[in-house]
């Protein structure tokens, strides 16, 4: 898989910019705050239909903004398309509109990784969740749709828990919403402990590689408050009935897949806890690349690599470590640098200033 081309108009801090790129590395160099990192967020809303950043994305003045990009699979080529104004928005593939975000997502894969992804080790489960969770769609792009679902029998469920309504009302209304707890997240949880096992198990290998075999690394999917997440899904409708009372005294809904995490360890100590700096990144790193070799055993082709200022992040080893697997491997990658020292050989390199680039001749 890999870009051809990319056109940003009225996207963050671009005016009107169009890019063709190499097969192989291309590097954007420029300052924080020129737009580099706005490149990348522009490939990764055509690739999900929404960014992974928050804020404004429509250009300052201005009422809209349209993207687009050709990517090549194989053979074949694929233009995607977005533009949004106001609260309408619009994604078309090859000319045809796409209804639903699962019709198309994992069409054209991406792997980002960027500094913030170092608090997958340190922070909260939500981070891991929504990692995994990512991972997933790109496989199983219907994981999405099934998520949404969950999530609105969540709220409703927690509304419901938060109302003035007598004790007997809420016993009779609360399985209602089980029902569909119990339906939808019994398949969230299979998807991730699908796509988590093979994950664990390539992203402990790359670990060992980084770290010269010293280190062992292992990752467990943990949901209920289960190691076993078969058996998370058996118990998952007595332990909401078991727990009924509690929820409504407490009123919120504190079990299910959405209070689920991805347990990371290093030996028999927990990462989270005792993970230093290094290691941190190395776990992340693993992950990433792990991700990257799990898409191009089902896709036959690896996907793109979006790098946002992560080199800068890594020391010398785990940097050439990280070059070394991109250039075996051929993968198309896209790097974003604050300098243009120690450029990657053999890539493209582009300047990047005020929302305009320019190629290095």
């Amino acid at each position: 898989m890999r870009i051809k081309y990319l056109g940003l108009r009225n996207f963050r801090n671009y005016i009107s910019v169009d890019l063709e790129f190499p097969p192989g590395t291309s590097v954007f160099v420029g300052f924080n705050g020129q737009g580099k990192t706005n490149l990348l967020e522009g490939i990764y809303y055509l690739l999900h239909g929404r960014s992974y950043r928050e804020g404004e994305l429509i250009r300052w003045g201005e009422r809209y903004f349209h993207l687009e990009g050709e990517f090549a699979l194989g053979e074949r080529n694929i233009r995607i398309e977005a533009y949004s104004q106001g609260r309408r928005k619009v994604i078309k593939v090859n000319g045809s509109p796409v209804r639903k975000l699962s019709e198309y997502l994992g069409t054209v894969n991406a792997v980002s990784f960027a500094p913030d992804d170092l608090t997958l080790v340190k922070g909260g489960p939500s981070e891991r969740r929504k990692f995994l969770d990512q991972h997933i769609a790109q496989i199983q792009p219907r994981h999405i749709a099934i998520l949404n679902s969950y999530n609105k029998a969540l709220q409703q469920k927690n509304a419901l828990l938060k109302t003035n309504l007598t004790l007997r009302d809420k016993q009779q209304q609360i399985p209602l919403w089980n029902e569909q707890l119990v339906n939808f997240g019994c398949k969230i949880i299979a998807n991730r402990v699908e796509l988590a096992e093979p994950l664990a198990e390539r992203t402990a290998e790359i670990y060992s590689e980084i770290s010269g075999r010293r280190e062992k690394f292992g990752m467990i999917y943990v949901s209920l408050g289960k190691n076993d997440a078969r058996e998370a899904i058996a118990l998952f409708p007595s332990f909401l009935q078991e727990k009924q009372s509690e929820e409504i005294e407490r009123r919120i809904s504190f079990l299910g897949p959405h209070r689920d995490d991805l347990y990371f360890r290093l030996g028999d100590k927990p990462a989270r806890l005792y993970a230093s700096q290094g290691q941190q990144r190395s776990i992340v790193l693993s992950l990433k690349l792990a991700q990257l070799r799990l898409i191009k055993d089902l896709k036959s082709e690896y996907p793109l690599l979006l790098l946002d200022d992560v080199l800068s992040e890594l020391d010398k080893e785990r940097r050439e470590f990280l070059l070394s697997f991109i250039r075996t491997a051929s993968i198309q990658t896209l790097l974003t640098m604050t300098n243009g020292e120690n450029l990657p050989g053999n890539s493209a390199v582009f300047y990047v200033e005020e929302g305009k680039i320019r190629r290095k001749v």
